[in-house]
């Protein structure tokens, strides 16, 4: 046998130890467990009123000194606490002539827009009465949620919880304005509700 097969031979054999020393390596003890089924779900926040699309309160062709009131009952029904803010969407040129007022209350059996069983909070939240949350000109209600009327106004706010639900009283009423004739105006109130 030659020199260079027997290098070769030599080279082949240190090569096939290699290749298994090297396999036991990888033989080496292992272990593991696991964690499964971990599941995610997001808390809702949501508010709704029993309104059916109506309007609370409505004046047309109004004389100096009518006035339109009318119950809305408020639910939260989020599963998230929350904090309630009302607010209104203004438009037209009666507003500085109509007068709101806007209290908190409740009703046993409240039926849209019927203030019957209609009671005021017992609180005077802003020192105008039992249960008011507003009373001035239309035209200067809150536009915003920003500026909204924290329901209801307290050094704490109120925290909404689940099932929770509020009866609001509106009243509108005309202002003795002779600049008043002819004109015309809207509101779109909104209680929005934010997590805390």
């Amino acid at each position: 046998m030659s020199l260079t097969r027997k290098i070769l031979r030599s080279i082949v054999v240190l090569a096939t130890v290699a290749a298994c020393m090297g396999a036991g390596t990888y033989a080496a003890f292992s272990g593991s467990t696991a964690n499964a089924g971990n599941g995610f779900s997001a808390g809702t926040v949501a508010i709704g009123d029993n309104d059916a699309g109506a309007s609370v309160v409505s004046l047309a062709a109004a004389a100096p000194g009518q006035t339109s009131t009318g119950c809305i009952a408020v639910t939260y029904t989020g599963s998230l606490d929350a904090g309630v803010r009302l607010y209104a969407a203004l438009s037209g040129t009666l507003g500085p002539y109509l007068t709101l007022t806007v209290t908190r209350g409740s009703d046993p059996s409240p039926t849209f827009a019927s203030c019957a069983g209609f009671t005021a909070d017992a609180t005077n939240y802003v020192g105008l009465g039992a249960g008011v949350l507003y009373n001035g000109l239309l035209s200067a209600f809150p536009t915003t949620y920003a500026a909204g009327i924290v329901d209801p106004v307290t050094a704490t706010p109120e925290t909404w919880t689940t099932g929770e639900l509020h009866v609001y009283r509106f009243s509108v009423t005309l202002v003795s304005d002779n600049q008043a004739q002819g004109r015309t105006g809207a509101a779109g109130f909104t209680w929005e509700a934010r997590n805390l």
